[in-house]
């Protein structure tokens, strides 16, 4: 059995967001972000920080697409702020930060 110990700073995970639609259903968005890997020891203070300030402090890239105009959209502070304030995407994002460190599949 081996154990690697060597992790790189940064780790990809699936956001899924599911926003509430005009029609009583909900669309179904996704993207791989790109997370800074937290230590052992900055968890505890992680978890006391709300789900924008953990967005914004953990989420430092992403391979996000455009759903209207298909093209991509590249990672910025701007356009950070403009997916935050689409509810209930710093949830989402903090959903899959936290599945992915504590090892479990994300829900969908």
């Amino acid at each position: 059995m081996a154990f690697k110990r060597s992790t790189e700073e940064t780790f990809t995970a699936l956001v899924t967001v599911n926003v509430p639609n005009g029609k009583g259903a909900f669309d179904k968005n996704t993207f791989v972000g790109k997370f800074k890997r937290p230590t052992h020891d900055e968890r505890k203070a992680l978890a006391e920080l709300t789900t924008d300030d953990l967005a914004r402090d953990r989420l430092v890239g992403w391979d996000l697409i455009d759903a209207d105009t298909r093209e991509k959209v590249p990672f910025s502070p701007e356009e950070l702020d403009a997916i935050l304030s689409i509810e209930p995407t710093p949830l989402a994002i903090c959903e899959a930060f936290w599945s992915a460190v504590n090892g479990t599949k994300a829900k969908n």
